[in-house]
């Protein structure tokens, strides 16, 4: 699970809108789910790291915002 701070994390999504946006649909996975309207985003804009490419993460499955 990603952590993420609240500040670093708006400061991301007005440098990468593109790559940071509400999801449209709930999505559920392993029994977690992101529900419509929360966060979803690029990995490699919140870490940092492209290796994954560009790997779609969900809010409250792969990442959580502190």
């Amino acid at each position: 699970m990603i952590e993420i701070k609240k500040a670093d994390f708006d400061r991301l999504r007005k440098r990468h809108p593109d790559y940071i946006s509400r999801c449209m649909i709930t999505h559920e996975h392993d029994s977690k789910q992101c529900r419509r309207g929360e966060w979803m985003a690029f990995e490699g804009v919140l870490t940092g790291d492209w290796s994954n490419g560009t790997r779609l993460i969900f809010q409250h499955i792969h990442f959580e915002i502190i």
